[in-house]
């Protein structure tokens, strides 16, 4: 159920993925795929017992967490290395295409970078949920399966932002692009793999606690 609901928590991605390869209209993509999420969730829901339902609330609330700080690692990340190098590239002028996908072209320049910047980070967010739902009980394992899993997650994401954005986004300054993405992904997922494994282990030593005293 947790794999069912690690993929399911790529919504977003899938959503851009419609847009970019086939045209699709980004909203009607987003409220698709958000509309097959939140059954999936709510039949997944009633299938499960209280004590379940309450891990579940638990490990939700974790993962919203790892993957918001994961994202303000990641950009700043590149923040950081897009001003040590001197080329043009400007990692963040994707937030206002991802504005005017969900709001037309017609909207003013700040509305674009807000409406942008709010599904650059629904994607954070939802990506480091599925990492955690995926493999997050893989990182709690040990330092090493928290960074190799994280890592490896980065990466995964990175592949298919290397095969679309250059093509759909005109990327002139290609080596730059690919470097600070490269490096960007490897901290975004180091950073998920080792808040997972710190943040799980003790969502499982509570939940331990908890049968203990039960029984």
């Amino acid at each position: 159920m947790l794999l069912v609901l690690g993929v399911g928590a790529l919504f977003s991605g899938v959503a851009l993925l419609g847009h970019i390869v086939a045209g699709l209209w980004l909203p009607l993509t987003l409220a698709v795929t958000v509309g097959l999420l939140l059954a999936t969730v709510v039949l997944a829901w009633l299938r499960l017992e209280a004590p379940q339902q309450a891990i579940l609330r638990s490990m939700t609330a974790v993962s919203v967490v790892i993957g918001l700080v994961a994202t303000l690692l990641y950009d700043g990340s590149r923040t950081l290395l897009s001003q040590l190098d001197s080329s043009p590239y400007q990692p963040f002028e994707v937030l206002s295409v991802f504005g005017r996908a969900l709001l037309g072209g017609g909207v003013s320049a700040e509305a674009a970078l807000a409406a942008g910047l709010a599904f650059h980070f629904l994607n954070g967010v939802s990506f480091g949920l599925a990492y955690v739902f995926i493999l997050g009980r893989q990182a709690v394992k040990s330092p090493t399966r928290a960074l190799a899993t994280g890592i490896t997650w980065g990466l995964f994401l990175e592949t298919f932002q290397l095969t679309l954005y250059p093509g759909w986004l005109n990327i002139a300054a290609y080596r730059e692009f690919v470097t600070i993405s490269f490096l960007g992904h490897v901290v975004y997922g180091a950073t998920l793999g080792l808040m997972s494994r710190k943040l799980l282990a003790g969502l499982e030593s509570r939940v331990a606690e908890r049968e203990e005293e039960r029984d």
